[in-house]
């Protein structure tokens, strides 16, 4: 006799990734209309134990069953099916953010090129990147640090190596001549995946303009088979309805599906994207952000990185949250340390505090830039992108959004 208990699946109207689910009153015909892939967990009266059930090793005979699951389990009460002892996970895991600099590290001028005996002569006028080492005289697995986290400077995604006694946050140390108001947060893989980032190099690129549209295509120097893969572009987090997969080590950026011009006018103000595009230049020629070298120099930048991350099925949404009464300050009523997001795909560190049963979030990015160009192209005249806005209008408040990347474990 099978009991139905608990099942994981992922969704095949909205693959987001794994989800815990209760399948139990769906027709078990609907299973596969609603589901890509489900591990049905059972227990098996016979030896008292739970085990597992893929749905598709019995697709021909579930696809036409119109009932419930426990029904047909019942129709296999002498019948011994095909299970596993390994069993899927019953409970999720968070990503979560911190600020390393309220936990003992401190950030200092840094040198990757540079051996660890040279790193404490290097001042903020000569060091390209920023050094992040703890400070309270703790041991730290520094290796763990690159290999479960991501990190940010200035809300924008900075690639992580690991030092001889840090970790050295790559071109941070010219974001730093850009706004030196520069805050270090990092995103916490350490429960739900190890990941690896790989810098971009310009003969794996190549781009394709069809006139009307572009493609544009990455080989990746990995494997990227049962992996998450996410990509870093200009500091921006993008996931795979950007970053999409195609194949062993293809991927294929839709370019189409964002709006560069505010992307690259805002991020120039905070970050160094001097190699894309000068941070005084206010004006460009309208076809700018679709050419082949805009292109090829944003995604050989620094802030440009292939994000691999070892688990295949993460999950990830972003959740909008209410705006408080008073600006840059948002409410949520989520205890955790989820990650903060704006419209704009930044990842802003946020101050928390708590009101009665209420939990604010402070972030310091100031106000969004309202552009008066439109995301489908110049409105003006000389067909220029430009950084002009309206006068009356000049800005706006940054919407408010928590991203949720998580695991079933």
């Amino acid at each position: 006799m099978y009991t139905y208990k608990r099942a994981v699946g992922i969704s095949q109207l909205d693959p987001k990734g794994e989800e815990l689910v209760d399948i139990s009153a769906i027709p078990a015909k609907d299973l596969f209309t609603q589901f890509s892939s489900l591990i049905i967990v059972v227990t098996d009266g016979l030896i008292s134990q739970d085990v597992a059930i893929d749905l598709a090793t019995y697709r021909g005979e579930l696809a036409t069953y119109t009932g419930v699951i426990q029904a047909w389990l019942n129709t296999k009460a002498t019948v011994v099916l095909k299970t596993s002892n390994t069993l899927p996970g019953s409970e999720y895991r968070f990503v979560t953010s911190h600020d390393i600099q309220y936990e003992w590290f401190s950030l200092l001028p840094g040198d990757a090129s540079l051996g660890d005996d040279r790193q404490d002569k290097l001042d903020v006028h000569g060091a390209p990147d920023v050094r992040v080492r703890k400070t309270d005289n703790t041991t730290v697995d520094y290796q763990a640090l690159v290999d479960n986290a991501l990190w940010t400077y200035n809300g924008h995604l900075c690639r992580a190596v690991k030092g001889d006694n840090c970790i050295l946050l790559l071109n941070a140390g010219k974001h730093f001549h850009v706004a030196d108001h520069g805050h270090v947060n990092c995103l916490n893989f350490n429960t739900v995946s190890k990941l690896k980032t790989y810098g971009i190099q310009v003969g794996d690129l190549q781009y394709e303009d069809k006139g009307t549209y572009q493609f544009l295509h990455y080989k990746a120097p990995v494997s990227l088979v049962g992996k998450t893969v996410w990509m870093s572009i200009g500091g921006r987090l993008f996931f795979d309805d950007v970053v999409q997969v195609k194949g062993n080590k293809g991927i294929t950026i839709r370019t189409d599906r964002v709006n560069w011009p505010m992307r690259i006018f805002d991020s120039k103000e905070v970050i160094d994207l001097s190699s894309v595009i000068d941070k005084e230049r206010q004006v460009v020629p309208s076809g700018f952000f679709t050419t082949e070298s805009f292109f090829k120099a944003l995604l050989t930048d620094p802030s440009s990185f292939l994000i691999v991350l070892d688990n295949p099925n993460l999950y990830v949404d972003v959740k909008p949250i209410t705006t408080y009464n008073h600006p840059f300050t948002y409410h949520t009523a989520e205890q955790r340390k989820i990650p903060l997001m704006t419209g704009g795909g930044l990842l802003p560190k946020f101050y928390t505090r708590r009101i009665i049963n209420r939990r604010l979030l402070d972030i310091d990015l100031g106000v969004k830039t309202r552009y008066v160009n439109n995301p489908a192209g110049p409105l003006n005249e000389g067909n220029l992108y430009h950084t002009f806005t309206n006068r009356f209008r000049p800005s706006d408040y940054h919407t408010g959004y928590q991203l949720y990347i998580r695991g079933v474990f």
